[in-house]
C-alpha cells in the first residue's frame, strides 16, 4: 500500500474501504446517496435512449461488470469545493482502483465509483468538472479513465450535443480501465494538439498493441499529425 493510500486508510476507512454493489444497497440508512446511485445506475446508465444517436446502453460496460461484481462504491468527504481540492483530494482514486484491480483479469472491465455527498449541487461544476479537467491526464498516464458526474452537468453525448449524459443525482467520479472507444473522447477539438497528442501517446501505450494492422496505421498517422501540430503550435 503506498503512502497515499496508507493515509486514506488511517484517516477516512470508510473511503479506504471499497464496497461491491451488495454492501452499498445494505448502507442505505448511513449512505443513502448510494441508493441514488443504484437507482441512477438502473433507470439511466443501464438503459437505452434514443436521443444517444446510437444503439445501446447510455454505457453499455456498466451492466456486464454489476454481473460480475466488479463494480466498486466509495465516499470522500472534501471540504473544499474548487478544482484543485477536487485535484488534491482524488489523485487517490487511482491507487483505489489499481490497489485493487490491477494485475486481475477483471481489470479492464471494473469501475469505480467515488461519492462526494458534501459536494453542494451548485458547487459541483467547479469541484466535479473543474477537477475533471486536471486530473484527466495524471489519469490516462496510468492507463485509466476519469469520468465526471453531477446533478448540473452539461456534459453531451458524443453523438448528441442536446443530450447531457452527465447528469446524476450525486456528485461522483467514475474510474476504469482505458478501453478501445476511448479514443473518441481523448482525440476532441477542445483539447489543444499538444494535450491530445499526450492523450493519444499514453493510449497507443496502453492499447496500441491490441490493434490490427489498419487501426495501428490509422492511428501511426493521427499520432504523426498531431505531434507536427503540437510542434507547431510551441513555434509560434
Amino acid at each position: 500500500m503506498n503512502s497515499e493510500l496508507a493515509e486514506l486508510a488511517a484517516t477516512e476507512p470508510d473511503a479506504a474501504a471499497l464496497v461491491g454493489v451488495a454492501e452499498a444497497a445494505a448502507l442505505a440508512e448511513s449512505h443513502p446517496w448510494y441508493v441514488d446511485g443504484l437507482r441512477w445506475l438502473d433507470e439511466f446508465i443501464m438503459r437505452p435512449d434514443r436521443r444517444l444517436g446510437r444503439r445501446g446502453a447510455v454505457c453499455p460496460f456498466v451492466a456486464p461488470a454489476l454481473a460480475q461484481d466488479i463494480v466498486c462504491f466509495t465516499t470522500l468527504r472534501s471540504p473544499g469545493r474548487t478544482a484543485s481540492d477536487a485535484y488534491e483530494r482524488c489523485l487517490v482514486l487511482a491507487d483505489l482502483f489499481l490497489e485493487r484491480f490491477a494485475g486481475k483479469p477483471e481489470f479492464r472491465s471494473a469501475a469505480l465509483l467515488a461519492f462526494f455527498p458534501d459536494v453542494e449541487p451548485e458547487a459541483a461544476a467547479d469541484f466535479i468538472d473543474g477537477g475533471h479537467r486536471l486530473l484527466r491526464m495524471p489519469f490516462v498516464r496510468l492507463g485509466l479513465m476519469i469520468g465526471e458526474f453531477h446533478p448540473r452537468s452539461t456534459v453531451a453525448s458524443v453523438h448528441n450535443p442536446e443530450f447531457t449524459v452527465g447528469r446524476s443525482p450525486v456528485p461522483i467520479f467514475a474510474v476504469r480501465a482505458l478501453s478501445g472507444h476511448d479514443l473518441m473522447f481523448l482525440d476532441r477539438d477542445d483539447y489543444p494538439p499538444a494535450v491530445r497528442y499526450e492523450f493519444v501517446r499514453q493510449f497507443d501505450r496502453y492499447l496500441g498493441a491490441q490493434l490490427g494492422p489498419a487501426a495501428r496505421a490509422r492511428l501511426d498517422r493521427r499520432l504523426e499529425d498531431l505531434r507536427e501540430a503540437a510542434l507547431e503550435g510551441g513555434n509560434r
